[in-house]
């Protein structure tokens, strides 16, 4: 079996080092952030699997992608119980679409697009009224007087995935490397130090990039940052049982329950590469959202604010693409999942692994995204 190195330790990184290891393949994992302070988009993300609420936003393959992960995940998820025994919550409730009054034509936009040829039938979006919206979430504020229900959508816990993933991948043999600044030159990557594992990545018949935004300074890789900010509370008195949307002229909303009377909320996605805390300006239009769902959140306490980038290619849909350089190793990129991971995850592994179980993989390509030679 061939010797793999994966650098970058998030949700795809993760995932293939469990099915690669599971398979029998020598897998090491080389991630910068340290073990106990995790850096990667997939540990502040809500882990929505949501296709159809993000369906007028993203691409088409986007789209396709997310509802055929929409019946993977549960399988592997089970999977993963069996190996490790940890049952990761994957809450199945859909999702809530609202709109506040004022922002109508945003409803009505919304709902255009509800009824795209996509979309057979009415199971995929039900549309509700005062009513309806509030026999779904009694919480919901009474401003909102109609919406939609996404009943097939889901919702990750994403940390308690990440940690059960690397359980896994390391019961079949896996080894992970924490605080390892991997650098990328013609020749390869390396290290920035001399290091045992260091040889174990030279030496690897196939290198998985799985860095993120973390390639984004890469001179022929076509990645950006988009800056990402969530708010987390703890609100004991206000009940949320799905993710809820709210639809706004400038920015999409989301409130996901985590569990144990706590709420993320987010919103922003800047055009930025800056991950220093978050701003003054996107915490208020983050807190009076909360205000404008509930009013049960105005006694809720902040338990935390986060920032992140995600990887974004310039159409936003991810890339998989194999090396062109005759002095590197033989080498696999994939990235620019985006605002999109968890949704797109399971699907995208199931194309890497036929990737790479092809005879001649070296010399065919697979591409979600029509860039150009090195994407």
């Amino acid at each position: 079996m061939p010797s793999i190195a994966i650098i970058g330790a998030g949700l795809i990184g993760k995932l293939l080092a469990w099915q690669l290891s599971r398979s029998g393949m020598e897998v090491s994992v080389f991630e910068r952030s340290s073990e106990d302070k995790p850096e990667s988009a997939a540990w502040t993300a809500a882990a929505m699997v949501a296709p159809v609420a993000e369906k007028p936003l993203c691409h088409p393959e986007v789209f396709e992608l997310g509802m055929e992960s929409l019946t993977l995940w549960p399988v592997l998820l089970e999977e993963l119980y069996q190996d490790v025994g940890i049952r990761v919550p994957y809450r199945r409730r859909g999702t809530l679409v609202v709109a506040h009054p004022s922002d109508q034509a945003e409803m009505d936009l919304f709902k255009r697009d509800m009824a795209a040829p996509q979309l057979p039938g009415n199971s995929y979006a039900v549309a509700l009224h005062d009513a309806g919206l509030r026999q779904k979430e009694p919480a919901l504020s009474d401003e909102f007087k109609q919406g939609f229900w996404l009943p097939d959508e889901a919702q990750v816990d994403n940390r308690t995935l990440l940690s059960a993933l690397q359980l896994a991948a390391v019961s079949h043999g896996a080894a992970f490397y924490y605080d390892c600044n991997i650098t990328r030159t013609d020749g390869g990557y390396s290290l920035d130090v001399a290091r045992r594992e260091n040889s174990e990545l030279q030496q690897a018949d196939i290198v998985i990039d799985c860095r993120g935004a973390g390639a984004r300074k890469d001179a022929d890789r076509v990645i950006r940052g988009v800056r990402g900010e969530t708010l987390w509370v703890s609100s004991p008195g206000t009940e949320f049982h799905r993710p809820v949307r709210l639809l706004h002229p400038r920015y999409h909303l989301y409130m996901v329950p985590r569990g144990n009377d706590c709420y993320q909320l987010g919103a922003t996605e800047l055009e930025s590469d800056d991950c220093s805390p978050v701003s003054v300006r996107s915490a208020m239009e983050m807190l009076s959202a909360f205000w404008v769902l509930s009013p049960g959140f105005s006694e809720a306490r902040i338990l935390s604010m986060e920032t992140n980038l995600r990887p974004a290619t310039q159409d936003h849909r991810p890339c998989v693409t194999l090396s062109s350089h005759p002095n590197e190793p033989k080498t696999l990129f994939v990235n620019g999942l985006f605002r999109h991971g968890f949704l797109v995850a399971p699907a995208l592994l199931k194309k890497i692994e036929n990737l790479l179980a092809g005879e001649g993989w070296m010399k065919s390509v697979f591409k979600l995204s029509e860039q150009g030679e090195g994407a």
